[in-house]
């Protein structure tokens, strides 16, 4: 893949420095760009990462033990062999970067790169670099690589592109895997490894320097496009974009940080190239089908955002979705969040160290489920009337389970969890949570529950039931769970909602009640003040993450469990699987890490050189996030406060 080696590209001269103003990428891209990241200025995008709560804690003096035998690990296993096999020094690139820095996916059409080895489905990858007043020394860097390349026996092409010269790397993507750039990190038995291999891709990566600007793409039509506009020429760009406008005079204009995405060019180029396949009668991937969007409301969408910020106050995130009011259907209907208070209710306990509210009105999210069902395929929709017709009538002929359903949901979605007693890997991965659903009658929702999931488990030992404190708690046990193996359920009506979970204790507590005295989540210092900052806490989503308490949980964990490398990530919700991440709920049990795995991970992290545990949590506060539709679109506004401690 060439994005392997553009990242490369990237890392190389990716070290900040102040610098000159550069052309603002919107002005540089051309106005059908598909998905735009940027650090617009090195100097404003730099500080966001460098005076950020956990840089700071890795300058911190106390970590110095931990932090030296890290980069030393670092230095030896990756940046070392790096610089061997790319025939480069890492210091002769640093401080290159002095404006900004762009990486874009960009469409080219078929014709336009012939002979050469494109991204799938005819979009170009391009990385811009602005040098500044460092330009004198990206020439020299870069004719120094060029020679470098040459002398090792490489394919080399040079030429020039609007009068300007540029050079073309030929390789494969079987030079740029890890197992031959880093020889010495990558086992031989990696997953990478144990897959069918096929033959590598071929590579051909382009780069040059127009005045301060480094180009690099494997498009020869996506940089002549850029050098066009570089050069004031009146191709349109990025900026004339309408979506993009609306996008960056609303929320990116003044972000040092921030992505873009062109939702509804992409849906229409998949669908196109679906269509336009031979012989393709639109059964191949029906997802992408003209019908297919339209039905999920995916034709509704226009553009997506994030924009990263930096203040005194704390750190903020800013999320965006294109979806006007009028042209929402499918999924955007029954996902459909009502803008009403979303607050912490003053049963949520102080000691949750996550909390979530989202104002869905159920009854009817299920009726556009079922619209959007009927478009899809009528015959689910059958199926799945005639399984609710019959879940009941073995008791009671008239029985109508749709009608009790819908009839007890309300509009209320509320989770909330501990942290476990136990700091140690698998309790970490399933801590303590609960659930609870907004209902008018709660009693006659956990009846309706019953039946339906009396028709999964079916039988008198199916679901068991037992009072408490003058309420119903039902029981039972899936034989098969997403944490594997069985695993129990349970769930029981009061206070206008029916509140499920796996673990007993969180339900029975909530049965309880508070006394009145207790604190709740609701008077948590600075919280109000952060929801407001966001947008308050009356737009229907609102979510709450105690992050120096889930620190503290995961600090003892690793000083006390062997790990490895997966069970690491694993603590913070990474998976991975097959050499590749993804980032998934703690679904997986855990993962019992052998003596080599442990050994090898510590040669990396040895958790016994941090300091005490006091110390760190200093840098971490809580995290908040707010959400809801407004008539352009979907929100959610993201704010970690910055610890009071660092004020």
């Amino acid at each position: 893949m060439p994005t392997r080696l553009l990242v490369i590209v990237a890392l190389l001269l990716s070290p900040l420095g102040a610098g000159a103003a550069a052309p603002a990428p919107q002005k540089l891209l051309p106005a059908n760009t598909l998905l735009l990241v940027t650090m617009p200025d090195s100097t404003n995008g730099g500080s966001l990462v460098t005076n950020s709560t956990l840089a700071r804690l890795w300058r911190d003096p106390s970590m110095k033990a931990f932090a030296d035998k890290f980069t030393g690990r670092l230095n030896t296993a990756v940046l070392a062999p790096l610089e061997h096999q790319l025939g480069v020094q890492f210091a002769d690139y640093q401080g290159l970067v002095r404006g900004q820095m762009t990486l874009a996916v960009i469409p080219v059409s078929p014709a336009g790169d012939a002979g050469k080895a494109v991204a799938a489905g005819n979009n170009a990858i391009v990385f811009l670099l602005d040098s500044g007043d460092h330009s004198a020394q990206l020439a020299t860097n870069l004719a120094a690589l060029k020679k470098k390349w040459a002398d090792s026996g490489n394919t080399l092409k040079t030429e020039k592109i609007r009068d300007i010269d540029f050079a073309t790397f030929f390789t494969s993507s079987d030079a740029l895997s890890l197992r031959k750039l880093l020889p010495g990190l990558v086992d031989t038995n990696d997953s990478e490894d144990l897959v069918t291999k096929a033959a590598p891709d071929k590579i051909e990566l382009t780069f040059g320097q127009s005045g301060s600007l480094l180009i690099v793409s494997q498009s020869r039509e996506v940089i002549e496009k850029i050098l066009i506009r570089q050069a004031g020429g009146l191709l349109p760009a990025l900026d004339e974009q309408p979506a993009f406008q609306s996008d960056f005079a609303a929320r990116l204009h003044d972000a040092p940080l921030y992505a873009w995405f062109n939702i509804k060019a992409l849906l229409s180029s998949l669908a196109t190239q679906q269509a336009s396949q031979p012989g393709n009668s639109g059964a191949a991937n029906p997802l992408v089908s003209d019908g297919t969007l339209s039905a999920l409301g995916f034709t509704g969408l226009t553009s997506a955002s994030a924009a990263f910020r930096s203040t005194s106050d704390g750190l903020s995130l800013d999320l965006f979705v294109g979806a006007p009011e009028s042209t929402r259907r499918g999924l955007l209907k029954i996902l459909a969040i009502e803008a009403k208070n979303s607050a912490p209710p003053p049963f949520v306990p102080a000691d949750a160290v996550t909390f979530s509210r989202v104002r869905l009105d159920l009854p009817n999210s299920w009726k556009a489920f079922e619209s959007t069902l009927n478009q899809l395929n009528p015959q689910y929709a059958q199926v799945l009337n005639y399984v609710f017709g019959l879940a009941g009538k073995d008791k009671d002929e008239k029985y109508d389970l749709k009608a009790e359903l819908l009839g007890s949901l309300g509009d209320d979605i509320i989770s909330y969890e501990r942290n476990p007693v136990n700091n140690t890997l698998g309790a970490l991965q399933q801590p303590p949570d609960i659930y609870l659903v907004g209902s008018p009658d709660p009693e006659k929702l956990a009846a309706a529950l019953k039946v339906a999931l009396s028709v999964a488990v079916p039988g008198p030992d199916g679901i068991k039931d037992r009072e408490f404190l003058g309420r119903k708690i039902y029981s039972l046990t899936l034989p098969v769970s997403p944490q594997g193996g069985s695993h129990s359920y349970h769930f029981a009506a009061s206070g206008g909602y029916l509140a499920l979970t796996g673990n007993v204790e969180m339900l029975e507590e909530y049965l309880r009640g508070s006394d009145g005295n207790g604190k709740g989540l609701n008077q948590t210092a600075g919280l109000n003040d952060a929801a407001q900052k966001s947008g308050g806490l009356e737009t229907g989503i609102f979510g709450f993450s105690n992050d120096q308490e889930n620190m503290r949980s995961i600090l003892e964990t690793l000083r006390k469990e062997q790990l490895s490398w997966s069970d690491f990530l694993g603590l913070f919700g990474v998976q991975l699987s097959n050499a590749s991440l993804s980032i998934t709920p703690e679904l997986s049990p855990a993962k019992i890490s052998t003596v080599e795995d442990a050994s090898e991970f510590k040669k990396w992290a040895d958790f016994s050189l941090l300091p005490p545990t006091d110390v760190l949590i200093k840098y971490f506060s809580f995290s908040i996030w707010v959400g809801g539709f407004t008539p352009e679109g979907f929100s959610l506004k993201c704010f970690t406060p910055t610890p009071p401690a660092l004020r």
